[in-house]
């Protein structure tokens, strides 16, 4: 008896077993990758940005962002972002109803949003930056436990629409990704530890040894040459005391230093003063912490004083220093040794460019200028009005671009040689412990633009007015 020939597969059947496998091997391909890449990676930023490099590339999205959960200001801050618009360090509320990553954080479950407007999407971000987003899948970072430590965005898929097999995707690899992020974070606090205490001691022995230094010119100045100075002037009114030849002669010889001392002195002590803050601002940056003071003060006192530190630095460097329209600022609510030492770090940095592209045969030495400028809006709501704006320009050889990207971020670079990047960080910093906003414009060539702007009401503060 001759066996029937077995059905054969159907076309069709094939057609969705063969889309099955090679879903399975972009899986496997992928889930490789982001192994490769979570293991490879030493720290934390580079850890974000190659996990979500391969996650977009995975499910083929034009842009993307991944947003961590930070517990002190209980806030989604975008960690890192990829797409024409940089929203790094904006913050979102995870109990903003209206935005969708705020919507998973808080379920844990993922949101796949394949037409924008029919979903009612917050276009705030769109309409801020002029990116247009079309389709979306937001997914959760769970740690094992089910803590849920951020959210991972992926925008407009370059083909066809997002779907559930890249959800599953995407939900691998935040699961893989969530737990190689904390781990990663435990670690650089344990070494921000490390480095805070020694950063600690080092604050310890660098005060002790700057107040000999200190106290050896104070006792020069007034043990020595201020009453070497009131000898001399009493002999020039006892003209036969000397004979008036050898007197001039003396007068000549002494008095550089009698213009020059007192600069020195005042040098001295705001150097020494100087370095204290730097200590201060390095121990503060390792912690990652920012303590402020909030004070009703005058802005032009404030700049004025640190702009006195830098006078005679100034003056060897050609640089003439401008200070415009501060008086149009009311006083408001600020810490004043953090955004005087902000600005310091502001101006200083304009004449350290300044000196640098001299030395480099970048610009012929000739006088150059930096503003210190200042403006106000007082009416309305911040950031559009309600603040105060201070701006440092200066016109030197301008920033390269690769470097003025980065200001103000984690990976900050310095092109001065002696420079770390961190003064701008800390400029960055300030802006945050005041609520504001720090920017920078520049063209090689054309000198830069440094701007700070601050609210002139504080939310949520309560700031003692100066007696």
């Amino acid at each position: 008896m001759t066996e029937e020939p077995p059905d054969l597969i159907e076309p069709e059947t094939i057609r969705i077993l063969r889309e099955r496998l090679e879903l399975r091997e972009k899986q496997l391909s992928t889930v490789y990758r982001v192994s490769a890449a979570l293991y490879s990676q030493k720290d934390l930023e580079s850890l974000l940005r190659q996990t979500l490099n391969v996650s977009l590339e995975t499910v083929d999205a034009d842009a993307g962002s991944l947003l961590l959960y930070d517990r002190e200001k209980d806030r989604l801050i975008f960690s890192h972002v990829e797409g024409p618009a940089d929203l790094r360090g904006r913050e979102v509320d995870p109990n903003d109803p209206s935005a969708k990553v705020s919507l998973v954080y808080r379920s844990g479950q993922s949101l796949l949003i394949s037409d924008t407007v029919e979903a009612g999407y917050d276009r705030r971000f769109d309409e801020e930056t002029g990116y247009q987003t079309r389709t979306m899948l937001t997914v959760p970072l769970i740690v094992h436990g089910g803590q849920t430590i951020g959210v991972m965005q992926a925008l407009n898929k370059r083909h066809k629409q997002f779907d559930l097999d890249d959800q599953a995707l995407l939900e691998t690899v935040c699961s893989m990704a969530a737990t190689a992020i904390v781990s990663a974070q435990l670690y650089e606090e344990a070494q921000l530890a490390a480095v805070a205490r020694a950063v600690g001691d080092l604050s310890h022995d660098i005060k002790n040894h700057l107040t000999p230094i200190e106290t050896t010119m104070q006792t020069t100045v007034s043990a020595f040459i201020v009453p070497m100075y009131e000898d001399l002037d009493q002999l020039q009114q006892e003209p036969y005391a000397s004979p008036p030849d050898i007197l001039e002669a003396v007068k000549r010889a002494t008095e550089p230093l009698r213009e020059w001392y007192p600069d020195a002195e005042m040098a001295v002590h705001y150097g020494c003063t100087d370095i204290r803050e730097m200590v201060s601002e390095i121990a503060d940056y390792v912690k990652g912490t920012q303590s402020s003071n909030l004070v009703v003060s005058n802005l032009k006192e404030v700049v004025e004083e640190r702009l006195e530190r830098l006078k005679m630095l100034a003056r060897q460097r050609y640089v003439t220093l401008h200070t415009e329209n501060m008086e149009s600022v009311p006083p408001f609510a600020f810490d004043r040794r953090l955004l005087g030492r902000a600005l310091y770090n502001l101006v200083n940095n304009a004449l350290g460019a300044l000196d640098d592209a001299v030395k480099r045969k970048v610009l012929e030495l000739r006088p150059f200028n930096v503003w210190i400028r200042a403006s106000a809006v007082v009416d309305g709501e911040f950031p559009k009005g309600g603040y105060c704006l201070i701006e440092v320009m200066d016109d030197g050889p301008g920033i390269p671009t690769r470097v003025r990207d980065l200001l103000f971020t984690p990976q900050a670079m310095s092109t001065t040689p002696g420079g770390t990047g961190i003064g701008t960080r800390f400029v960055k910093s300030v802006a945050n412990a005041h609520h504001g906003q720090v920017g920078v414009e520049s063209e090689l060539g054309h000198g830069a633009r440094f701007w700070m702007k601050l609210p002139l009401k504080q939310p949520e503060a309560s700031a003692e007015s100066e007696s």
